[in-house]
């Protein structure tokens, strides 16, 4: 029986039964219930159960063979249509470059990978008539030419050949190369070699000649892959590759993607709302020895996720690694010098001009092993992780807990910084109250290279590798005289570790009237929980059952430091 006779069945046994329920006597309503059953247990058996095994086989087979073929799946935008983002600045007018129209916030795209702009019922046209920014060429030898683009050029531009100011009335005018970003009158425009050396920042961008590309197209869609990478014949040449969500910091990690498409290759920048890390990092793997840099626009989790990525993958040589920080917190950029929140309305040249002179600094990497306790003979659990910025156990791990529960929930629909930190003062002051971690001390035990330290009555145990916690907070320096404690560094291959006794003196620390219990250096730091616990490693909390903690030196990412700080 197939499930659609079983259904048909059921429901005329169940319209019999309304019509003559009082009718059937207790055999007849036990024979059919059997009948049921039968006619039930024949379908799942006769067709549901070999449809699913099929589907579960051949689901399987497909992913063990692309592990075995090892295939680097890197795939790219297809150039042909434009990649069409919302209108949301109004600082300067916009024109349709079908109909040469003003634009309104309302009904207004543009493309971020080339500038072209339209309104909605032009849309269709702006693809048919102007070509996008190019991924790749072919694989001819003549030069790059000019990308010219029409109109809607930058608030200050100036003309390549006169110097003078261009598009200075308002009407689609002059034009601008989507590559090496020159401006030129349309009188000065045949005046200017045809041969495109994409600029001032050449060195940063993949140059569509240097990408191969095949295509995996389909019946149901075209998909293309990159192949290879042939580098440039440029001295110094070290490419940028950037990261980031789009959904992430209120949705400014989609600004910060499109800035970038508009002056680098679109193919180097990559969204982790589309693919994870590691897939993403295969581009590394194709750059072979050549230097390069990468830029993750996100928090402290999306920093530790490509940190993670790019140890699983061992690349070499190992990217030096830079931060635009997206919602709250932020250590890790506060102590590199990128600060606490990416202003969206930094112009991208000048970030750009930031990570070339940024400086290269290690960041010792930890290994956080957590060996769960296991009752009635059962196995103990195991796992490990890496910790980048801090460890905590207690009562400030709590509040990030209850604020990340809080945000993951479906009736949180207002997302801003603003309200984010209301809400972490909220669960801050509930903790003053209710003191869910009150005699922590009681149920931890901390070793500092296997020397246990005696606890006071805390509330909140600190393991530190930055000089930044808790949005900004230095706990290990704050308040010290000189060679009071030993010197912090974030390459030393030493944790610091600190003890919070409450709450309230957590909101002390934050506007910097009271200082930690400061327990001392290790090189190694366990830590024994005994009853259950929120814990929290780089900003992502958890809520741990009793385990041991084993914390220890694993190696050192590459990243980069601002020469602003």
């Amino acid at each position: 029986y197939c499930p659609c006779k079983i259904l048909y069945v059921l429901l005329i046994l169940m319209m019999s039964g309304c019509v003559q329920r009082f009718k059937l006597d207790d055999c007849q309503l036990k024979f059919e219930q059997d009948l049921l059953v039968i006619m039930w247990v024949d379908g799942f058996y006769g067709c549901l159960l070999p449809t699913l095994s099929t589907v579960i086989i051949f689901v399987v087979t497909v992913n063990v063979v692309r592990f075995l073929i090892g295939e680097i799946n890197i795939h790219v935008r297809d150039a042909k249509k434009h990649n069409w983002q919302i209108i949301k600045r109004t600082s300067r007018p916009y024109f349709c470059s079908v109909c040469e129209s003003l634009l309104l916030a309302m009904n207004g795209l543009y493309c971020d990978s080339c500038g072209v702009c339209a309104d909605h019922e032009c849309l269709k046209k702006a693809d048919k008539k102007f070509r996008c920014k190019e991924i790749t060429l072919s694989s001819n030898k003549e030069p790059m030419k000019h990308h010219w683009v029409r109109g809607n050029l930058p608030i200050v531009a100036m003309c390549d050949i006169c110097d003078e100011e261009c598009s200075f009335e308002p009407e689609l005018l002059d034009w601008w190369c989507c590559w090496c970003q020159r401006c030129s009158h349309e009188t000065c425009k045949s005046s200017i070699n045809d041969v495109c050396d994409f600029g001032v920042y050449k060195l940063v961008i993949i140059p569509p000649a240097s990408l191969e590309i095949v295509n995996k197209s389909s019946k149901v869609r075209r998909r293309l892959q990159i192949r290879s990478i042939v580098p440039p014949l440029w001295p110094n040449w070290s490419p940028l590759i950037v990261v980031a969500n789009k959904k992430s910091g209120n949705n400014e990690g989609a600004e910060i993607l499109s800035s970038f498409r508009r002056i680098l290759n679109p193919a180097q920048v990559i969204d982790l709302s589309e693919r994870d890390p590691v897939a993403a990092l295969e581009w590394c793997r194709l750059l072979g020895d050549t230097p390069y840099k990468i830029v993750v626009a996100g928090g402290d989790g999306t920093v530790a996720w490509l940190l993670d990525a790019i140890y699983k993958l061992q690349l070499n040589p190992v990217p030096a690694v830079a931060i635009l920080p997206l919602g709250t917190g932020n250590d890790l950029s506060r102590v590199l010098g990128w600060g606490k929140e990416y202003d969206s309305n930094t112009e991208v040249s000048a970030t750009l001009q930031a990570i070339q002179l940024a400086k290269k600094v290690d960041l010792d990497r930890w290994s956080v092993s957590i060996d769960a306790k296991k009752g009635l003979g059962f196995r103990a659990h195991h796992k490990s992780i890496h910790m980048y910025n801090y460890l905590s156990v207690g009562v400030d791990a709590q509040v990030t807990l209850n604020f990340h529960r809080t945000r993951e929930s479906r009736f949180y629909l207002f997302s801003h910084r603003i309200f984010n930190k209301l809400l972490y003062l909220c669960f801050g002051t509930q903790q003053v109250v209710e003191r869910e971690c009150k005699d922590l001390d009681q149920r931890i035990e901390v070793y500092l290279d296997d020397k246990k330290i005696e606890l006071p009555s805390i509330e909140s145990i600190v393991v530190l590798n930055i000089p930044s916690w808790g949005a900004g907070v230095d706990l290990w320096n704050m308040n010290l005289e000189d060679n009071q404690v030993g010197v912090q560094s974030i390459c030393d291959k030493k944790l610091e570790v600190v003890a919070i006794y409450s709450s309230l003196h957590i909101a002390q620390l934050q506007v910097g009237l009271s200082q930690p219990l400061r327990l001392g250096q290790a090189k190694t730091v366990k830590i024994t929980l005994k009853s259950p616990c929120a814990i929290q490693v780089d900003g992502e909390p958890w809520h741990q059952s009793p385990c041991t903690f084993n914390v220890t030196h694993v190696n050192q990412a590459s990243m980069l430091m601002s020469s602003d700080y």
